[in-house]
């Protein structure tokens, strides 16, 4: 037994040599353990550096909050530094400083960049495109030659230190910029966005461009000391438009699968995040070592725009917020993990070698001021090319470019890259660190904490006195809502013992008093004394008429992304029609001192009429036909939408003219520019409707089946929160309609028009017809052809037809106005129930094909069919409330959409005869007859009756709608909805003075 134990005990040795394939090493799992405590612990501090950053209070003299990137760049350091002190930790941090920079880069960056891409908007992008790659491309170049000339010439390094292919090396790596600081200040002060887009995009682009320089000279720098391959022109040339091209277009095929499997998924927020993880990894690692051997960053740069632009709208609204919260959380450990790692990895391996010199040090502060110059020299060599693309760039915003070009994470990657290359010098190595570090460092310190002052100090952002007054309101109006609400609450049992002074102290209705009066003497200070009273009830007293203008221009654009996003609400439009008509706003918002300018920048987005021509004359060909159709019905189909609800909303704010404080004269004026952008979307349209009917009918049909589809499934969530469907049909319903959904954006539309026999079964006032009926109207009706200015009918003429337009534009004239009518639309209603006169002159503004009905058939119809007849009064008072714009009342101001869907549920047709007596409790609209009140007022007809407490006697036979409810609750309800309420801004201030007095006999009773 004996032997046998001392045979295996002299056997182990011989055993340890080949282990077992399952045998892991404890310790190494010790040591992974520490690594994984490490990392969780450097997202912990980030998290306490992240608050004492949003904690840390503006300085006394000019600095900003101390940027958060250098914070966590110097706990690296520090850590790194201390790292043989820390134990654990510092073991842990010792393994992490020997990680390779390239698996930063393979692990860190593509997140890093895929997010930033990802979450930029794309039309502001779109519109700054030529500029970004100005700065990004060229510009990197340019700027990576300058810094490499300030390293050779004026800081006199030679080459022992760095050739001159290594200078322009270290040049690629510093030209990188990380303006993460500057952007989010910029964002803080309400810096114009597409300022803000021009330096976030340049930092998007020129990470991976300077790369790409940064590997080209990296190779003639081996190449020249004979430790790398010979390079030709012909290689340069291929290799540079492979890795600048190649990349970014992988990035789009990519994308363009991605977006095509995420168009199948619904209501899976997991599957949709991981996604968007996988496509990103798989994009860089295939375009970096599989395939096309290229910028594996700039192809993640490709795939991250392209889901800006499409891959969003394939994403469902339901888990949009999931997967941008995911990537949030991701972007924000990333980036505090890659710093904190390259500040290990500076700390440990560069600060405490001696390959740096003291005079190294002083050359560091020179260089930053020449990098700034570089910078300077390299936007001015572009700058006469950035004025004439893009946004317009002012001369404070030009220094702010140049002052904000941070250096960041890619930088310092680049420069570890280099000092782990054994085939580059030690002290060139150890220098490309050493100054990436410390720019990074210094950039950040410096530029990130005083571009506040600069910025305020330029006066960059505009600060007019309207905008103060109308924060001013804001704050009061918030003082008033807030003490309603601590009445509510004070007459709640459960709060009767309740210390209401302190709750005033602690809701801070003392410092926003405080704020208040700051700004009356700054508006005081900035309009004089002797103009007007700060604390004026009237926000526009005292202004110029250049401010009016800029003040209703300004409420005019807040107004329309409201409503924007009440259509989308509503599912009358779709997202990115949303983000491209609020992102026009915003622009707008930017510029009140112009002159309204809404649908030209939305017109830029748009595909000219020729290629659309091209995609609809190829439809039919095989293999291609099927994406030329798709195409056409997505791309059209944007179009449409946009351009339908533009015209829409900006309808809704003009019929809203008399609800703004301002001078009605300024209103005026600035409302004939709205009416001008109006009257551009309305030809455009009308050009649209005219060119491709067919596809115009497709587009409607998808519009109205996507729009139905997602109010079914709000009515659905509604009720199921309601508690009126089980979780069990509430799964299956919602599944079904969501299937509906995906099968409808996979639906392949015919794109030919209908014969009008199809066309007038489905017209919207002949449903409901019986067929003999629908016989009847078919039969009596024939095609005609109108040229462009030719008279349709005239008025005053007698009346035998009347028309549905197949193709083409109308224009319906009249006394005092017009009505512009397009594809599918009657011309007119008001003609079936006249006297047997056309009331209007009808003329084809462009060549127009239209189908005549009989007018004598319709009007049988009318007879005996009550809800045909109904919906044929209601609709003509769209025309009646223009011809008869005196008698009309608050029909007027009403949007007609709004008007016609009151009509439809909150009123009836009635009939009278001669001496009948009427009640009019809601009021009411008279087509035919006559009336008289208690009072002997006459009311002729196509007049609005208002509200009555008695009846009304009929004078004459004749035609009436009886309202349920009362018609101006639309309008009060609308301008509640868009704060337009002309009396809440002088209760306001009544009620804020009354409040502001208590407090002060609170604080003196205190005292």
């Amino acid at each position: 037994m004996a032997e046998h134990e001392h045979e295996f005990e002299g056997g182990e040795e011989e055993l340890e040599a080949p282990k077992d394939s399952l045998w892991r090493d404890e310790h190494a799992m010790e040591k992974s353990a520490n690594i994984v405590y490490f990392l969780t612990l450097g997202i912990v501090s980030g998290l306490i550096l992240r608050e004492i950053n949003k904690k840390t209070k503006q300085s006394i003299i000019v600095l900003s909050r101390f940027p958060y990137s250098p914070m966590i760049l110097s706990l690296g350091i520090l850590i790194g530094l201390l790292q043989k002190s820390l134990g654990y930790i510092g073991e842990s941090a010792s393994i992490l400083s020997k990680m390779h920079p390239h698996l930063i880069v393979f692990v860190f960056v593509p997140v890093l960049l895929f997010e930033s891409a990802f979450n930029c908007d794309w039309y502001t992008f779109k519109y700054q495109m030529v500029n970004i790659l100005l700065l990004a491309g060229p510009g990197c170049g340019w700027g990576a030659i300058l810094l490499g000339g300030v390293f050779k010439l004026v800081l006199q390094y030679d080459d022992n230190d760095m050739t001159w292919y290594q200078a322009f090396t270290l040049g690629s790596v510093l030209s990188a910029t990380d303006p993460v600081a500057v952007v989010a200040l910029l964002k803080e002060l309400g810096a114009s966005l597409a300022f803000n887009h021009l330096i976030e995009g340049e930092a998007l682009l020129n990470d991976g461009v300077a790369m790409v320089f940064f590997i080209f000279f990296n190779k003639f720098s081996k190449a020249q000391s004979g430790k790398g391959e010979a390079v030709t022109a012909s290689q340069v040339v291929i290799n540079f438009i492979r890795n600048s091209f190649v990349g970014p277009i992988l990035g789009l095929v990519l994308g363009i699968l991605a977006a095509l499997w995420t168009k199948r998924i619904l209501g899976d927020d997991i599957e949709v995040t991981w996604l968007t993880f996988v496509f990103t990894y798989l994009t860089f690692y295939w375009a970096e070592f599989c395939f096309f051997k290229t910028s594996g960053l700039l192809a993640v740069v490709g795939l991250g725009l392209f889901w800006s632009a499409f891959g969003k709208t394939r994403i469902r609204s339901s888990v949009e917020h999931s997967v941008h919260t995911v990537w949030g959380f991701v972007q924000y450990s990333c980036d505090t993990l890659v710093f904190v790692l390259v500040g290990i990895i500076v700390g440990t391996q560069v600060i405490e070698e001696t390959f740096i010199h003291k005079s190294d040090y002083i050359r560091m502060i020179v260089f930053y001021f020449f990098m700034i110059l570089a910078r300077f020299i390299m936007i001015l060599t572009f700058w006469p090319l950035l004025r004439c693309f893009g946004y317009p760039i002012s001369k404070p915003e030009f220094i702010v470019l140049v002052y904000g070009g941070l250096r960041g994470a890619l930088g310092l990657t680049l420069s570890l890259m280099v000092g782990c290359d054994e085939e580059l010098p030690a002290r060139f190595r150890h220098l490309s660190v050493f100054y990436a570090a410390g720019m990074a460092a210094i950039t950040n310190l410096v530029n990130g904490t005083t571009c506040k002052a600069l910025v305020q100090y330029l006066e960059m952002i505009e600060n007019p006195v309207v905008k103060k007054k109308v924060y001013k309101k804001y704050l009061e109006e918030l003082i008033v809502n807030s003490q309603d609400k601590m009445r509510e609450l004070e007459s709640d049992q459960f709060y009767s013992m309740a210390d209401w002074n302190q709750v005033n102290q602690l809701i801070g209705q003392p410092k926003f008093i405080e704020k208040i009066e700051k700004l009356e003497t700054e508006i005081k200070y900035m309009v004089g004394s002797n103009k007007v009273a700060a604390n004026s009830s009237n926000l526009y007293e005292g202004l110029t008429d250049q401010e009016i203008f800029g003040e209703v221009r300004y409420r005019i654009y807040r107004i329309l992304k409201g409503l924007y996003y009440d259509k989308f609400e509503y599912g009358l439009c779709e997202e990115d029609t949303v983000r491209l008509l609020v992102e026009s706003s915003d622009i707008g918002l930017d510029h009140t001192k112009s002159i309204l300018n809404i649908w030209d920048q939305l017109y830029k987005n748009f595909l000219n009429f020729s290629s659309v021509n091209f995609f609809f004359k190829v439809k039919e060909i095989p293999l291609i036909g099927a994406f030329a159709k798709e195409y056409m019905i997505k791309h059209l189909g944007f179009v449409y939408d946009v351009t339908t609800t533009f015209l829409s909303c900006a309808g809704e704010v003009l019929h809203l003219t008399d609800s703004f404080p301002m001078g009605k004269d300024a209103v005026r004026l600035v409302m004939e520019e709205m009416t001008r952008e109006i009257d551009k979307a309305e030809g455009y349209l009308g050009i649209l409707n005219d060119t491709f009917p067919e596809i115009v009918r497709a587009i409607q049909t998808k519009r109205a089946s996507h729009s139905i589809l997602t109010h079914q499934r709000h009515y659905l969530d509604d009720t199921q929160q309601n508690g009126l469907v089980d979780e069990k049909e509430y799964q299956l319903l919602k599944k079904e309609i969501n299937n509906r959904l995906v099968d409808l954006e996979n639906h392949q539309f015919e794109m030919v028009l209908p014969s009008f026999h199809v066309l007038a079964m489905e017209f919207p006032i002949f449903s409901g017809l019986v067929s003999t009926d629908l016989d009847n109207i078919i039969k009596s009706s024939y095609e005609k052809r109108f040229a462009c200015d030719e008279i349709i009918y005239e008025q005053g003429m007698t009346c035998q037809n009347i028309f549905i337009i197949s193709k083409g534009n109308v224009v319906d004239e009249f006394e005092g106005g017009s009505i512009k009518k397009g594809l599918g639309s009657l011309i007119t209603y008001t003609n079936l129930i006249g006297d047997g006169t056309c009331m209007s002159t009808a003329k084809a503004t462009a060549d127009s094909l239209l189908y005549s009905l009989n007018l004598k058939i319709l009007r049988e119809l009318m007879q005996k069919n009550p809800e045909f007849e109904f919906k044929i009064y209601i609709n003509s008072i769209e025309y009646l409330r223009k011809m008869f714009e005196s008698q009309a009342g608050p029909l007027v101001n009403l949007e007609i959409k709004r008007l016609l869907d009151f009509f439809r549920t909150k009123s009836k047709l009635k009939k009278l005869t001669q001496n009948q007596k009427c009640d009019f409790i809601f009021g009411g609209y008279l087509f035919r007859g006559e009336l008289k009140d208690i009072n002997n007022k006459v009311y002729p007809q196509y007049s609005y009756i208002p509200p009555q407490e008695t009846e009304c006697l009929a004078t004459k036979d004749g035609v009436c709608l009886i309202f349920d409810d009362q018609v101006d609750s639309l309008n009060t309800q609308m301008l509640k909805q868009l704060d337009l309420d002309p009396h809440k801004d002088q209760q306001i201030q009544e009620r804020y003075s009354q409040i502001k007095r208590t407090s002060l006999q609170e604080k003196k009773k205190h005292h």
